[in-house]
């Protein structure tokens, strides 16, 4: 039986990126993806003849430089267009609030609500790229785990914060502790001016923006940046497929070997080891190491099962919260929305860049409490992408798409089921809050699909239907995720990996995990095969 040198269980675009980085330093690698598309949640999908729609993730902003150009992702077809303004917010009253990657833009507009609102938007970004800045130090660090032999691990990382005072770490610390609305509350008094930036404190999170260490996931969308632009979200031609078809045009260049309709059913383990897996069809396949893709939970408790783990490990990842309420919400539209606050033409500042329904933080709340209670949102937070002012042929001629990112549909409804009338239900609630803001969208509808947690998780794997492979809390975060003592991309098997966004750092379209996963391979490899030349050598002696 052949043997490669890896395996990666899962083609999304972690373990896609992952594939490209140890092809092209010279490791056989197979890929194994359980669905007839790559990508993972990363996929361009036909719902309705004619149309190409990202179905689940729908723009770019966390993809550093560092991997499209280390991966020639463009030679590959890697392509965006900015999406510009970062935000525009319509209000019931007919006016609006347009957010733009132009500083002083943005507080001229922020002026037309609160000339000290505007002022203090001057001092926010400068404090957001200070601290955006040290944190996308951390991006690319191993993460130590918390045991002695790694001390002169820690004391590299805490070479990476040399640059930090003693100000920057408590600003770290009451980032990952603090509400968003707290936070918020301390920079701006206008409620228009804080609705719009708490978007950020709530996506794809289970909490709200009056929840403690919601400030967090705030600074943790405000770290990307498209061509150069920090911050900034990105159209990518093609729809998000194109970014897990560049990663793998990539990977196979490099030599990698990629299947799809190849589902894993479990890693082969013998004397403590990953020596391969096998496939639901029963077909075995070798492998020196295995890099799993797939959820940590879905990895752990089936992939390598409960009996090959220590206690510890399987009582940590039980209590990995993957909980969600993110509904993606895809709309084919006859006409662009007009909002009653747009006089201009069509399309304009509502349709290239992101429209955004979050009039205040106590709408965002409002929106949450339901869904802690296990009910759907009765005016869901929605944000939406007009995908065809940028590449039109992603609908049929004078046809719209369009794209809504939404929250929140907790994953067990307390009245009713998901298949059972609720998703037909949450997108009604989300086409009329459209309307209401856009009058004459919901008689444009000409298809709706509706995406709850559990079609998330039973599409693409993401348990509880969250986004990022698990809550990003600061008790599931860097040493910590996915749980203490496997934060360094290993697992309690050896030469058995993660590389999803259930590791550090986390959720987003980024390829960062699996780049890092990469690094943890390649050296292990390395030490290997010195380990090897060692015995060798000692045995002819």
């Amino acid at each position: 039986m052949q043997s490669r040198d890896v395996i990666i269980v899962g083609g999304g675009h972690n373990g896609l990126a992952c594939a490209a980085y140890l092809a092209r330093a010279g490791l056989d690698v197979l890929v194994l993806e359980r669905r007839d598309v790559l990508g993972g949640a990363a996929v361009t999908e036909s719902p309705w003849l004619g149309y190409q729609i990202s179905s689940a993730s729908y723009v770019v902003s966390l993809m550093p430089p560092r991997v499209i150009d280390e991966l020639q992702l463009k030679r590959f077809g890697y392509k965006t267009s900015l999406l510009d303004p970062d935000y525009y917010l319509p209000y019931r009253d007919g006016t609006s609030l347009t957010l733009w990657g132009d500083l002083n833009r943005s507080a001229e507009e922020i002026a037309r609500f609160s000339k000290k609102d505007a002022d203090a938007y001057i001092e926010f970004d400068k404090y957001f790229q200070r601290v955006g800045n040290l944190l996308h130090d951390m991006m690319y660090v191993i993460p130590p785990n918390l045991t002695l032999r790694e001390v002169p691990n820690w004391l590299a990382v805490a070479g990476k914060l040399r640059k930090w005072t003693g100000r920057d770490v408590a600003e770290a610390v009451r980032l990952f502790t603090l509400s968003g609305m707290d936070f918020l509350d301390e920079w701006f008094e206008d409620e228009r001016v804080k609705g719009a930036l708490a978007t950020q404190t709530i996506v794809g999170a289970w909490c709200g923006p009056m929840s403690p260490g919601s400030a967090y996931v705030l600074i943790h969308h405000w770290v990307g940046e498209i061509d150069g632009h920090a911050g900034a979200w990105g159209w990518v031609h093609g729809g998000m497929g194109a970014v897990s078809k560049s990663l793998a045009g990539a990977a196979r260049a490099a030599g990698a070997e990629i299947r799809t309709d190849a589902p894993v059913h479990r890693v082969t383990i013998r004397d403590g080891r990953a020596v391969g897996v096998e496939l639901t069809d029963g077909i075995t396949l070798g492998a020196r190491r295995v890099v799993s893709g797939a959820h940590p939970t879905t990895t752990y408790l089936d992939l390598i099962g409960e009996a090959a783990l220590p206690e510890e490990a399987t009582r940590d990842i039980k209590r990995f919260r993957t909980r969600s309420g993110s509904v993606k919400v895809n709309l084919a539209l006859r006409d662009l929305p007009r909002p009653m606050a747009w006089e201009g033409d069509l399309p304009g500042d509502p349709h290239t860049g992101i429209m955004s329904i979050s009039p205040s933080i106590e709408y965002l709340e409002r929106a949450w409490d339901d869904a802690k209670y296990g009910r759907m949102s009765t005016d869901p937070y929605v944000e939406v992408v007009f995908p065809t002012v940028f590449e039109p042929g992603v609908a049929p001629e004078n046809k719209h798409v369009a794209l809504c990112f939404t929250q929140f549909g907790p994953f067990e409804l307390k009245d009713g089921s998901w298949t059972d009338g609720g998703a037909d239900e949450y997108g009604r609630n989300v086409v009329r809050v459209l309307d209401e803001h856009c009058p004459g969208l919901a008689d444009s509808v000409e298809h709706i699909e509706v995406l709850p947690p559990p079609e998330i998780e039973r599409r693409f794997g993401l348990l509880g239907g969250n986004i990022m492979q698990g809550e990003m809390t600061p008790d599931q975060m860097f040493c910590f995720r996915p749980i203490p003592g496997y934060a360094d991309y290993h697992t309690p098997i050896k030469d058995m990996y993660l590389c999803g966004a259930g590791t550090h750092p986390g959720g987003g379209v980024m390829a960062v995990p699996g780049r890092n996963a990469a690094q943890v391979v390649l050296r292990d490899a390395k030490l290997s095969r010195a380990l090897e030349r060692v015995r060798s050598f000692t045995k002819r002696t």
